[in-house]
């Protein structure tokens, strides 16, 4: 018992005289005006041990009694070191010199003073609890020299992405996307969704920074890949301190946005005058014939059917997202869970994902650390058709039936009568909606594992592996009594899609002090990565279904119409490395290079080369600039490099032949693929001069570069005459050269205790041109009846029959006869084709944020805005012009012409008349400036109010949101939204939404 007693004394005396020696230290940091700093860190001096500050800038931490500072840091403050005192409350000043600031660049991370390439990073807060599914949406307008833009107002809708212009005439401009180390397959993986996205997977609450890499010398190390720039998405990850939880809600409501009143559908009276006019100007109907017509569409039975109002509808918007960041100086914890849900403008249209997100970083020693990261995303898409002549598609039908075209009968029952005042050729999208199902599973995950070994003092080898893992089930009904199945008793269409995709890479990095007195550094990096990835899909589609709708699947069909799986894949395998040289912070000088083979081209041509190098010129570090106070930063950047393109099919080079055909009994096969074993990388080339800029300690700070893109060798369909069995084949032809210049501008006008008052501003201009042809003639563009080919024009230049406006004398359509433009034609198949000066490519874009905030209220605008490209409307000559009379009309037709003497560009109103709607009349311009996104909200921290301290919370904000609430379009006859699209034709997909939401953030 005494030697029990013995025991729990030293015990207890230990355990006494350990406390002794560790105090708890409590604190505030701010900045200079007195606002909170949150996330900066807080470390020991002398020690690893440390901590983060909260929302309201409050740090607790324990320290040894041996302690006598602590150190103090935050993106955009200077590091300041400070005796230790009770209850600290420390002022940090505003960093004179943003290049400390780390950037995600590939493969790793770089200081911005040795940064040579040009890349524009996003902070994860920026783009948070945003009302979009996509990242790639909420990019639009944030970075100068991004074009981010949709067709679709669909949820969920592929976004078109292109950086620093389109980057190739048939291969891929898309940029690539790599999440977490991984770079992953983007952009549209369905089959038969009319539209749908890869990015919609990804929570935008999990996503710490976006990086842009836009020059060679930023995007050559990913070599083959990196052509049409690349966009890393990082996740967040767990950070040292107290535990954080979060929790944010969003909800509210959508409607259809922007439509314009040129393009709203007419009602039943003008609709009827129009119709009754344009018999009458055929002159060849009697008075008797017109009454007739007029009385067997529903002339004068009431009917009078908004069809806008029935195909749209006020959608739900709500999303739900609650994190955990946890961490010590050894392991470091991030996970959450998130819900989201937004309806669409049309009806049937919408989207619900529910994700999940787990970052886990663990050191093991001084040594060796681990990591582990699991982006999981289920989504549930519902999607009508969508686009022009898809009768399942609410808008597409709501612009082309009748207002006279009833969709109930008089019981109240769906309508799906064959008559003029019914549903004879176009189809009552009520019903369709009730019975026809359209939907798509998608579930993603992106994930991996890292290791991390210090070998020696400035040598770390990484080895990382990671996967994307999609499936996606898609099935498609349509009912046996009304619409696309009708024909066929009922119509199933069933597709499973599986890819796969790993990404293993292995990296050396290594830095050495070369003069360490002088600071002269070189850091270098080296490293093997192997991408592979896979696909398998299954189809099958069915007919002849029983009459009950409550049995849609295939095997309640009586008859099986085809069945059919496919695979495809395709491999990467590349060496890389870079080495950059500084010497004091001041001059530094990048070198990089990548040699990548694919399993896309032969053998003779599977490995290319692509180099890249970089210098830049810290001036504001040098002796002579340190008297010049107003200016902070002053840097210039010059790169060039190569990157190259082989996005194209995996099989593009090969001689293929495809069996599945059915020859008497047995298994036949034709002739696929022409192939081309000479086929190559698409090159490339690109020169980039930039200058970073920032006056009175960065309250304003200027980015401008300057660029000059050419690419070579570029990857073409090349047409053939199909006598010789094939239709086209992979070639590398022509050259295209991208050439504009970016600015971008932040800065903070008034900076007081109580207010301040940010502003962000970006521009770009790209103008792209052609510069070699096969045999320098003009070429058919494939892909697009409405534009051609030529040397020395904008790949996106509209080929068409130039109007030459409305006869004041007779009302009729006049048309040019040929490209000079000196006689007139009433003959629309008497004009020629010819360039008519205008182009889908917009020759300024850019963005406008402001941010006010007042002690805790703060409001946040964005505007979006583009300017000089023309939009084409497909299928406006059914709407527009009395080509096709009986069906439905936009309200631009009540421009008409109608008496001598009238100005106007919609000509005279004639039954059946076909010359009036196409050509260059279909052009509109695509100039518009947007109200992207606007908030007011309401802060509120734990150190200003007592009554959240009391409630263990650390911080509520609550605000009210509104999205695509305003646009102004600058060309008063167009009859849709002017956002169609990097090729710029309206396909009459579905309507874009606006929101109003309300939300709430709060932290424990």
């Amino acid at each position: 018992m005494r030697k029990q007693l013995m025991v729990i004394a030293v015990l207890l005396c230990s355990t006494l005289q350990l406390l002794a020696q560790q105090k708890k230290v409590t604190g505030k940091i701010t900045d200079a005006a007195g606002h909170p700093v949150e996330n900066a860190s807080v470390t020991i001096k002398g020690a690893q041990a440390g901590t983060l500050t909260k929302a309201d800038g409050s740090f607790s931490i324990n320290v040894p009694a041996t302690a006598t500072a602590l150190v103090i840091s935050a993106i955009g403050f200077e590091v300041q070191e400070t005796i230790l005192s009770d209850n600290m409350t420390i002022k940090l000043a505003a960093s004179t010199s943003s290049l400390s600031e780390v950037v995600v660049t590939g493969y790793g991370t770089q200081k911005k003073a040795q940064l040579t390439g040009s890349v524009a990073k996003i902070g994860g807060e920026r783009i948070e609890n945003t009302p979009m599914p996509s990242v790639d949406q909420m990019l639009q307008g944030k970075v100068a020299g991004l074009q981010s833009t949709s067709s679709n107002g669909q949820p969920g809708a592929n976004q078109q992405v292109r950086i620093r212009g389109i980057g190739s005439y048939t291969a891929t401009s898309q940029p690539l996307y790599v999440v977490d180390g991984v770079q992953i397959n983007s952009g549209d993986l369905s089959t038969n969704q009319s539209t749908s996205n890869v990015l919609s997977n990804i929570n935008a609450n999990d996503i710490e920074s976006v990086s842009v890499l836009k020059d060679a010398a930023a995007t050559s190390i990913y070599g083959s890949r990196g052509a049409n720039g690349v966009i890393i998405i990082t996740t967040k990850k767990g950070k040292t301190g107290k535990s954080q939880l979060r929790f944010d809600t969003e909800v509210g409501a959508s409607k259809y946005a922007n439509l314009p009143d040129a393009g709203k559908p007419l009602r039943a009276a003008d609709w009827f005058a129009l119709l009754k006019e344009g018999m009458v100007n055929k002159g060849t109907y009697t008075d008797a014939q017109i009454t007739s017509t007029l009385k067997q569409y529903g002339y004068g039975n009431g009917v009078d059917i908004d069809w806008l109002g029935l195909t749209t509808q006020t959608g739900k918007q709500q999303q739900y997202n609650l994190s955990l960041s946890a961490g010590d100086a050894k392991t470091q914890i991030f996970m959450s869970g998130g819900y989201f849900q937004q309806e669409g403008a049309n009806i049937g249209s919408g989207i619900r994902r529910i994700s999940g997100n787990l970052k886990v970083n663990h050191n093991i020693s001084d040594k060796v650390s681990v990591s582990t990261n699991w982006n999981v995303g289920n989504v549930y898409q519902n999607t009508p058709a969508s686009g022009s002549g898809y009768y399942g598609n609410p808008w597409y039908v709501a612009l082309t039936l009748r207002p006279t075209q009833n969709p109930y009968t008089a019981d109240g029952s769906l309508n799906i009568a064959a008559n003029d005042t019914g549903f004879a050729t176009h189809y009552n999208p009520l019903y369709v909606l009730a019975h026809d199902k359209n939907w798509m599973r998608s579930t993603q995950i992106i994930g991996g594992g890292n290791l991390e070994y210090k070998v020696i003092k400035g040598l770390k080898f990484t080895s990382h592996m990671g996967i994307q893992s999609n499936n996606l089930e898609e099935f498609s009904y349509n009912n046996p009594y009304h619409g696309d199945g009708k024909s066929y008793g009922g119509y199933s269409s069933d597709v499973y899609n599986r890819y796969f995709l790993w990404d293993w890479y292995n990296q050396a990095d290594y830095h050495l002090d070369i003069i360490k007195a002088s600071k002269l550094t070189a850091d270098f990096k080296v490293g093997y990565e192997a991408i592979s990835s896979s696909r398998y899909k299954q189809t099958s589609t069915a007919k002849s279904y029983p009459f009950n709708m409550d049995l849609p699947y295939s095997v309640n069909a009586a008859t099986a119409v085809s069945a059919g799986a496919y695979g495809s894949d395709y491999t990467f395998a590349s060496m890389y490395g870079n080495a950059v040289f500084s010497y004091d912070s001041r001059y530094s000088l990048y070198l990089s290079m990548r040699r990548d083979g694919s399993s896309r081209f032969s053998d003779a041509n599977k490995y290319g080369t692509f180099p890249a190098a970089g210098f830049t010129w810290n001036v504001s570090e040098e002796e002579f600039m340190k008297s010049v106070k107003p200016i902070s930063l002053l840097k210039f950047r010059a790169t060039y490099g190569k990157s190259g393109n082989a996005g194209i099919d995996n099989y593009a080079s090969m001689k293929t032949f495809n069996y599945g055909y059915a020859y008497n009994g047995v298994a036949g096969g034709v002739f696929y693929n022409a192939g081309n074993p000479n086929l190559t990388w698409e090159k490339n080339s690109q020169l980039d001069f930039g200058i970073d800029a920032g006056f009175f300690k960065n309250r304003i700070n200027i980015t401008a570069d300057y660029y000059n893109k050419v690419a070579d060798d570029m990857l073409f369909d090349n047409p053939l005459s199909e006598t010789v069995g094939f239709s086209k084949y992979s070639n590398n032809i022509g050259k295209m050269r991208n050439r504009g210049w970016e600015f971008a501008i932040n800065a903070t006008p008034i900076q007081k205790k109580d207010f301040q008052w940010d502003i962000s501003f970006n521009i770009a201009h790209n103008k792209n041109t052609i510069l070699e042809l096969p045999n320098h003639a003009e070429m058919a563009n494939a892909n697009d009846g409405t534009k051609r080919f030529k040397e020395g024009m904008d790949i996106n230049s509209y080929y068409l029959k130039a109007f030459a406006g409305v006869d004041p004398a007779t009302g009729s359509a006049l048309w040019y006869t040929d490209a000079t433009r000196a006689t007139t034609t009433t003959s629309y198949s008497s004009a020629g084709y010819q360039f008519v000066g205008k182009s889908a490519s917009p020759k300024y874009f850019g963005g406008l944020n402001n941010t006010f905030t007042y002690k805790g209220f703060s409001l946040n605008f964005d505007f979006y805005y583009n300017y000089g490209n023309y939009v084409y409307d497909s299928y406006g000559t059914y709407f527009m012009g009395a080509a096709y009379p009986t069906r439905g009309k936009y309200a631009a037709n009540l421009n008409r012409w109608q008496k001598a003497g009238d100005i106007t560009n919609v000509p005279k109103y004639v039954y059946g008349e076909t010359n009036t709607t196409s050509g260059e009349r279909a052009l509109y311009k695509g100039d518009y400036i947007r109200l992207k996104n606007v908030q007011l909200g309401y802060r509120m921290n734990s150190s200003t109010n007592k009554m959240l301290e009391r409630m263990h919370l650390t911080s509520v904000n609550l605000y009210v949101r509104g999205s695509n609430f305003w646009t102004k379009i600058y060309d008063k006859s167009i009859p849709f939204d002017p956002e169609q699209g990097v090729n710029g034709t309206n396909l009459q997909g579905l309507l874009l939404s606006k929101t109003m939401t309300i939300g709430l953030n709060v932290g424990f």
